[in-house]
């Protein structure tokens, strides 16, 4: 063995590294040109000064490194294995440390938050779930639990095995529905169906019976129904009809209530009554249409009147809305309609009191337009159409108080 005096130790030759992590960077501290005047080996008693020892392999130091968090010096042969038995903590996340020399066998065997592929299914999942992932795995192998020959049944077919393929699966007889309670395995069921045709039949027979009444019952409540649903429709309809600022009467067979009018067995009509609002005045229009008064026999007459209404108690009397009268042009064009229009402002004084007060008959006099448009006019255009005219009543709500 060669004597350590013939070994010599260069001080100023020595590597730095920061630390004993993979990631350490050494560092050379200056060129190892010549000895310092310290650069002779150190013995004390003969014994090698410990200032010049590898604390790895305990014999004098070869090409030292230096750790320059510590201080201490290694060879530069033994920082490998220093390196290789240095502890790391698992890339993985479960908190197991281990000398970085056991790195691969952790990450591909030991470690439980490794990622591996199902055999069954290929899904990838960690190895800690594996079992959790087993026991809901689609492609997971089972065995029939009614334990027919098929043992190896991916779990989710499993169900459609049982429903159409396992001969020992318990079923009901096809006509359960119809009263039968036979129930065997598959295998059974089939022989049962060719042994029982005519108890089948009569089942089937008294379940057509039963259901055809019962059918009969239901379409007799749907006609109720039906009933009730048309009845609903035309409240609703007429609900909306009355209720409102504003009213469309149509006076369909015009040529035959105009004659009625002309003889004077019906010289006046009136239009179905409306309200200005839910709460609102309650009114009407009647048309005279051959004329009323000195206007009869040349122009069509329209009035509106105040009737007695629900609500009457909370409104402000004496009425004082502005009335439109109009008589719709059907014209199919509707830029080319020429609607004729006449508005009424009501007078509120004493002598107009029988017209705008409060109602205490069934309806007050009417007030509007004696000559409202002259019959020739009527009968040009499209005011009349089909033998039918519409006749349109708007109330200007802006000053009144909706309750």
């Amino acid at each position: 063995m060669d004597s350590p005096l013939n070994i010599p130790v260069y001080e100023e030759s020595m590597l730095s590294i920061r630390s004993p992590t993979l990631s350490s960077k050494l560092r050379l501290m200056k060129s190892a040109g010549k000895r310092t005047i310290d650069g002779e080996i150190k013995w004390k008693s003969g014994v090698l000064d410990r200032k010049y020892e590898c604390p790895s392999c305990n014999g004098y130091l070869r090409f030292p490194i230096q750790f320059e968090d510590c201080g201490h010096f290694v060879c530069s042969g033994c920082l490998p294995d220093i390196l290789r038995y240095s502890q790391i903590e698992c890339q993985n996340g479960c908190g197991i440390k281990f000398e970085k020399r056991f790195f691969e066998r952790h990450n591909v065997e030991d470690c439980p938050k490794r990622s591996i592929t199902c055999e069954f299914c290929q899904t990838t999942i960690l190895h800690e779930e594996e079992i959790l992932h087993l026991n809901v795995c689609t492609e997971f192998r089972v065995p029939c639990p009614n334990h027919c020959t098929q043992q190896d049944i991916p779990r989710g077919q499993m169900q459609n095995h049982l429903d159409n393929e396992c001969l020992k699966q318990e079923l009901s007889c096809p006509f359960a529905d119809c009263g039968c309670e036979f129930k065997a395995e598959r295998m059974l069921i089939t022989k049962h169906i060719k042994e029982s045709p005519g108890i089948h039949l009569n089942m089937t027979g008294k379940t057509i019976s039963i259901q055809k009444k019962l059918l009969q019952v239901h379409d007799e409540r749907m006609q109720e129904q039906k009933k009730w649903i048309e009845l609903l429709a035309k409240k609703a309809n007429a609900s909306e009809k009355s209720c409102g600022s504003q009213l469309i009467w149509k006076i369909d067979s015009y040529q035959e209530k105009l004659m009625e009018a002309k003889s004077g067995k019906k010289p006046t009509i009136f239009s179905p009554p409306f309200l200005t609002s839910r709460h609102g005045y309650k009114l009407a229009c009647s048309a005279c249409l051959y004329g009323d008064g000195k206007a009869k026999g040349k122009y069509l007459s329209l009035f509106i009147c105040v009737c007695r209404g629900e609500y009457d108690s909370l409104l402000v009397w004496p009425f004082s809305h502005r009335v439109k009268l109009s008589l719709l042009d059907q014209c199919e064009d509707p830029d080319n309609c020429r609607h004729i229009n006449y508005f009424v402002k009501p007078n509120i004084c004493k002598e107009n009191k029988p017209f705008l007060g409060r109602p205490i008959g069934e309806r007050n006099a009417s007030f509007g337009a004696q000559k409202f448009t002259d019959l020739e006019t009527l009968s040009t255009l499209d005011y009349i159409k089909d033998n039918t005219i519409y006749i349109k009543v708007e109330i200007d709500n802006e000053d009144m108080i909706i309750i």
